[in-house]
């Protein structure tokens, strides 16, 4: 066997694994890393073989997987466009702008190449290195490198600009990371197909520095995600502190309703309860009624806001809630007898659910209440003293 076919039987699972998840969700292909380094290693090997031996099964084979990640592919000139416009936010000059439609040319004309017939690849293999040369070579590819990594002219490294302008939104920043991904695989293949056709054999070195950097970016994409799947709750604070000082609102059940919708728009993957009250009764004696301690919570996955309208809004969440078991909540709830002080009755259930958030309201107050949990994963209330909620934290 030659070094090709030792190569491709070493690495043939691999390629195949990398050319799928080039393929996949947006939110597989942001949160891999390394997967991708078999694909952009074969660019080398086929490169050169689809030269020496294009008749080989090895350069069949490397030109069919070529095709798939060709595949996974298109679409791109629309997603390079999006990817300008977060450069613009980060202060990119209009050169940057322009050389991702020049790495996309290079590809084209590489693929060009690929995909000649045997009489017609020495020509378009001159054609793309002449077009490779005259487009600004590796540049382009450092320029985006260097804007992920703040190595340029804003010094803002792009991910966490992205991360600040769409507010930690998971599935905004997800999209963007895989469409960076795609653009980077563009590059890379134009490049490393040119390091192979100009040096008629593989250049280890080469390989080795854009593995590395690919590697580099892979990481701080998944930091990009993880740091809106981490601080999700801190994040859909302040967007609701935002929302509810455009929209101080009345208690109601469109209110709550129109808040729960924004929540779980932006974060599908947590689940969510709202309970909003008057924070001050228009008639004093239900205030004196309801005492100053008339709501409370036990557990540590909520915040509450206050609007200019002294609405009292509470937010509890929960991601990948468990059942809860009902009935026992209605024994524990008939031992509390739920008088008076609501913090006492709420710290009391807690104790008994300790892996629950309890949230205890007077019920001289008017509560609403919205939410998106599972009905096994969510206890809901009105009792003769109190409203209660309970779920999983």
């Amino acid at each position: 066997m030659n070094t090709v076919a030792d190569w491709l039987v070493q690495n043939r699972d691999k390629i195949e694994k990398g050319v799928e998840i080039m393929g996949q969700a947006s939110e597989v292909l942001a949160a891999t890393v390394g997967q991708l380094h078999p694909v952009l290693e074969a660019v080398f090997v086929a490169s050169a073989e689809l030269l020496n031996n294009p008749d080989g099964k090895e350069a069949r084979y490397l030109t069919q997987q070529f095709e798939l990640v060709h595949q996974q592919l298109e679409g791109i000139q629309n997603e390079i466009d999006q990817i300008a416009l977060e450069l613009q936010k980060s202060s990119m000059n209009k050169q940057n702008f322009d050389r991702e439609a020049q790495m996309l040319s290079q590809y084209d004309k590489f693929q060009d190449f690929v995909n000649a017939k045997p009489k017609f690849r020495e020509k378009k293999k001159e054609k793309f290195l002449s077009h490779y040369e005259n487009t600004d070579g590796d540049l382009n590819l450092d320029a985006l490198y260097n804007a992920v990594t703040g190595e340029n002219i804003a010094g803002d490294p792009l991910l966490e600009v992205v991360v600040a302008t769409e507010q930690r939104s998971r599935r905004a920043v997800e999209d963007f990371c895989a469409r960076l991904k795609k653009l980077f695989v563009v590059g890379i293949i134009a490049v490393m197909g040119h390091a192979a056709l100009k040096e008629g054999e593989v250049d280890e070195d080469m390989v080795r520095k854009w593995q590395s950097r690919m590697e580099d970016v892979e990481k701080r994409m998944k930091a990009a995600v993880d740091d809106c799947t981490e601080n999700f709750a801190e994040q859909a604070k302040m967007d609701m502190e935002n929302l509810l000082q455009d929209n101080p609102g009345t208690v109601d059940r469109d209110f709550t309703t129109s808040l729960l919708d924004a929540l779980v728009k932006k974060y599908d993957w947590v689940n969510w309860s709202i309970r909003a009250f008057s924070d001050r009764e228009r008639i004093f004696f239900f205030n004196w009624l309801a005492g100053k301690k008339y709501q409370g919570r036990g557990g540590a996955k909520w915040f509450e806001i206050l609007t200019n309208k002294k609405i009292k809004v509470v937010v509890s969440f929960c991601v990948n809630p468990k059942p809860i078991d009902k009935s026992q909540v209605q024994e524990q709830i008939e031992v509390q007898r739920l008088r008076g002080n609501m913090m006492a009755v709420a710290l009391a259930l807690n104790k008994s659910f300790p892996n629950c958030l309890v949230h205890a309201v007077s019920h001289y107050k008017e509560v609403v209440e919205s939410n998106n949990f599972s009905e096994d994963c969510y206890y809901y209330g009105k009792h003769k003293r109190a409203y209660l909620c309970i779920h999983p934290e």
